[in-house]
């Protein structure tokens, strides 16, 4: 049954993508900007039946993909920063890290966080400059995420990591992110 579910959030995915890709050609292929290159490379993983999910805001618009599973190569170059979390979050609340970033396409965020307690949770990055988090439904858990965020199509300005609780219960999320 997790085999069927599974290749039925692949295809919607794909589609989904796809429509989205359709509806922006006419931006990308005249920018020929970092996102499409991130939208290629998350479509050819799709086609490759690897297991991604995009990163879409509310209004659909793709901030890059969601890679589960994949550990952080300690032998490549060491990320520029890295930090321990131990962060409690209340029922139906979420928090941005003190640590402020400036992102751009192509950056990679590698995750392994556990949660204390089963809970609908998210990760999200949070706009510094606009004050506005974005939460990517797409990384939904009830246990916590270990795998990569590549990050394409990104407004301006500088990001706080985020994690967004939204279940009955107060959580505690410890482990670590890098990018």
């Amino acid at each position: 049954m997790n085999d069927v579910l599974r290749k039925v959030k692949r295809c919607l995915a794909v589609c989904l993508c796809m429509g989205l890709f359709m509806t922006t050609y006419q931006t990308v292929s005249a920018q020929e900007n970092a996102d499409s290159n991130i939208m290629q490379e998350y479509l050819k993983k799709v086609a490759a039946g690897v297991e991604v999910y995009p990163l879409l805001d509310e209004e659909g618009v793709f901030w890059g993909y969601y890679e589960p599973d994949r550990e952080e190569n300690v032998d490549s170059v060491m990320p520029r920063y890295a930090t321990n979390i131990n962060w409690t979050i209340g029922s139906y609340q979420y928090g941005p890290g003190e640590n402020i970033y400036t992102l751009a396409d192509g950056d990679k965020i590698y995750v392994n966080i556990a949660q204390s307690v089963s809970g609908t949770s998210y990760i999200g990055l949070f706009n510094t400059s606009t004050e506005k988090l974005t939460v990517f439904t797409s990384t939904k858990t009830t246990n916590g995420w270990n795998g990569t965020i590549t990050l394409g199509g990104l407004s301006q300005g500088t990001y706080r990591f985020a994690i967004s609780n939204q279940s009955e219960s107060t959580i505690t999320y410890t482990g670590y992110y890098s990018l």
